[in-house]
């Protein structure tokens, strides 16, 4: 006689803007019996990045940390599944340590991302420039094509940091850093406010240049956008207070001025946005 078989339904949160796009829910069978932490393995988010952390709410309860480093970690008994369907989500916790975390969790702090982002902050900082700083030293690889870095320079930005999976340039007194998410290109400034998530990287690329170039524009004098066409290709729609766009070409921004920036660049290299801009 057959064996009966469980539902589980998984879902989990989305980790940056463009990840949205799309539904991570999913339904995975296991067999009646299977043990928590192997129906847990057997439906593990689709991302896996070492340093991420993600807890497991099973029916409702925290029930399990699960990252690359450390497989899953479960924090309740690893009790048979004999009932369905069992609900599962994946909550991503960042870049929160995730030894730090199940330590934390054990010892019976509520599983709340804001309180323990706050009690994480300073050791996540001190270990992320540490990490940053030795990838720079040590990886030949950078995240910035080297005709982005001369365009970034060309505008005035000063870079203080360059790695595989980061870049961190000042200009006009604010700090930018530009980093890589997965498959996406993010922007942030010095407030932590995400000014942009692009892909492909290229074009991620050149919306950078065409900001500072549209920036040193307004410094000049000059209005911040020249008069050349957008080239096909680029929906955007807002959508609250973000534009969007849609399909495989993904830009994610917060202001006219950005998604203006963004259709000037698409389809336009670097070589030719900045004499686009500097003429």
């Amino acid at each position: 006689m057959p064996q009966s078989r469980i539902e589980l339904h998984v879902d989990r949160d989305s980790v940056a803007m463009g990840d949205d796009m799309v539904s991570h829910a999913k339904v995975v069978t296991v067999r009646e019996g299977t043990r928590l932490k192997t129906a847990l393995q057997s439906s593990l988010p689709d991302i896996r990045a070492k340093g991420w952390s993600w807890v497991a709410v099973v029916d409702g309860e925290v029930s399990a940390v699960w990252s690359v480093d450390h497989g899953i970690r479960l924090l309740v008994e690893n009790r048979r599944l004999t009932g369905g369907p069992v609900d599962i989500l994946f909550r991503y916790f960042l870049q929160i340590d995730p030894a730090w975390l199940f330590d934390r969790l054990a010892a019976g702090a509520p599983a709340r991302l804001l309180d323990l982002e706050a009690e994480y902050a300073a050791i996540a900082r001190e270990k992320r420039e540490a990490e940053l700083r030795r990838r720079e030293r040590t990886i030949k690889a950078k995240l910035l094509g080297a005709e982005c870095i001369d365009a970034i320079a060309h505008y005035g930005a000063k870079i203080t940091l360059h790695a595989d999976i980061a870049c961190r340039f000042t200009y006009a007194g604010e700090q930018w850093t530009v980093r890589r998410a997965d498959t996406m290109l993010q922007m942030f400034t010095r407030d932590g406010a995400t000014h942009a998530s692009i892909r492909p990287h290229g074009l991620g690329e050149a919306w950078v240049v065409g900001m500072l170039a549209a920036s040193a524009r307004v410094a000049e004098g000059r209005p911040d956008l020249p008069d050349a066409d957008f080239h096909p290709g680029l929906e955007l729609e807002r959508r609250g207070n973000r534009w969007m766009s849609h399909g495989a070409t993904v830009v994610q921004v917060e202001s006219d001025f950005a998604a203006d920036v963004a259709r000037l660049v698409f389809g336009r290299p670097i070589a030719e946005v900045r004499p686009l801009f500097d003429g």
